[in-house]
């Protein structure tokens, strides 16, 4: 008898899935119904990479930050869309083998201000694209968008209460509804 409800399932499961639904549903199986499988444009991942890029280079015209790389998305069947970039808060100049005389502690504490200037704005351009991403990803409602970016420091600055990282993060739904969990660490 086991053998027979073995085989007799196994022939279920090779119908396409509507014949399998309503075999399955006369002989009192239980059958999933199967999840539509979604493909996202890597036309759509660039534009959204290049969105993002964009309105990071233009965070602060006055005092732009410096991008380390371009935005990179991947997007993971089942799961969602994950955004990444590396940047350093603003631009400054970097260290030589000829003395790093420029680093004073005032210019140091100059240079922390301008970044720490820069955090909430950085915050509110990853909202604002986590929004878009969801407008524009054809993905389910539950799936999810993460943005994350990776701050980097020159040794001898002052680092102290700026993040190290920061992640926005929502399923579509939520981020339709504005509804956008951040992480900094």
């Amino acid at each position: 008898m086991r053998r027979v409800a073995l085989l007799l399932l196994f022939s279920v499961s090779t119908l396409d899935s509507q014949t399998a639904h309503t075999v399955s549903h006369r002989l009192g199986i239980a059958a999933a119904a199967p999840l539509p499988s979604v493909k996202i444009p890597q036309t759509t991942l660039r534009a959204l990479e290049k969105n993002f890029d964009d309105r990071l280079l233009t965070l602060d015209p006055s005092d732009p930050v410096d991008m380390l790389g371009g935005t990179r998305a991947l997007y993971i069947p089942d799961y969602g869309t994950i955004f990444t970039t590396e940047l350093n808060l603003a631009v400054a100049p970097g260290f030589t083998p000829f003395g790093n005389n420029l680093y004073t502690p005032e210019f140091k504490a100059r240079l922390h201000q301008r970044k720490a200037a820069h955090v909430p704005k950085l915050e509110e351009a990853m909202k604002e694209m986590v929004r878009l991403s969801a407008t524009k990803l054809p993905m389910s409602d539950d799936q999810k968008i993460i943005y994350a970016i990776r701050l980097r420091y020159f040794p001898l600055e002052d680092s102290s209460g700026l993040p190290a990282q920061i992640v926005m993060r929502a399923d579509k739904k939520s981020a339709l509804n504005g509804d956008i969990k951040t992480e900094v660490e």
